[in-house]
């Protein structure tokens, strides 16, 4: 009975043991399961990031398509263009009605030209104690500036009396031809002012002859004043 007993206490260890064994591997397996599920994640996240930065591209796509679209001010008319014949988006009209929303005043001078890099109207308002100057883009109607100072006591009477009374005067049209017929060539630009004389309208004629004319043209009768160079 001893001698069994031992020996049924002798298997009991033997199994015991492979018990502890078998736990060990097991544990060992699971743990080296895990180890590799976690590894799974960041192999999925380090493939990813390829993903991630082409969609960094895409969105680098988008910007530089932005850029293009900000980038089509290339469009705005170039210097160097015949202004008889060159449409702007904006019509010296929509300038001066832009400038008259800003400021209470009357319209003393227009001008179109070409300024720092792009085409520009530049308009003087006047009133009993101001004057308004405010620049507008000719293609995009941006208000590129504007500035307001009052009018010395002394030159309010001459300021005001060098306005231009816009339903009495002849169109630009009319007054385009008229200079047009005086000096023939590119017109590189104009103003309608308001003077003591009354209102007139002024081209800048550039000759085939290279020679640069000043042609004037009375804003009320359409009559030729003076073609000067």
């Amino acid at each position: 009975m001893i001698s069994a007993y031992s020996s049924f206490r002798a298997y009991g260890g033997d199994m015991r043991l492979h018990s502890i064994r078998t736990t060990a591997i097991t544990a060992a397996a699971l743990a080296l399961g895990l180890t590799l599920a976690g590894c799974a994640p960041a192999s999925d996240t380090t493939n990813s990031s390829p993903d991630s930065g082409s969609s960094s591209g895409s969105t680098n796509d988008g910007g530089s398509q932005g850029s293009d679209e900000g980038g089509d001010t290339g469009d705005a008319t170039e210097r160097g263009a015949d202004l008889a014949t060159t449409e702007f988006e904006v019509s010296w009209q929509d300038a001066v009605e832009t400038a008259m929303g800003n400021f209470d005043g009357e319209l003393a001078e227009v001008e179109l030209d070409w300024s720092r890099d792009r085409y520009a109207y530049s308009i003087e308002l006047v009133s009993d104690s101001e004057e308004y100057e405010v620049r507008i883009d000719a293609d995009t109607g941006e208000q590129l500036s504007e500035e307001t100072e009052p009018i010395d006591s002394d030159d309010v009477a001459e300021k005001t009396s060098e306005v231009v009374d816009l339903d009495n005067i002849v169109s630009w049209e009319d007054a385009l031809a008229t200079a047009l017929d005086a000096q023939d060539g590119t017109v590189n630009e104009w103003k309608l002012e308001g003077t003591q004389h009354g209102p007139q309208w002024q081209f800048d004629v550039d000759a085939e002859s290279g020679e640069d004319y000043e042609v004037t043209v009375d804003a009320v009768s359409g009559d030729l004043i003076t073609t000067d160079d």
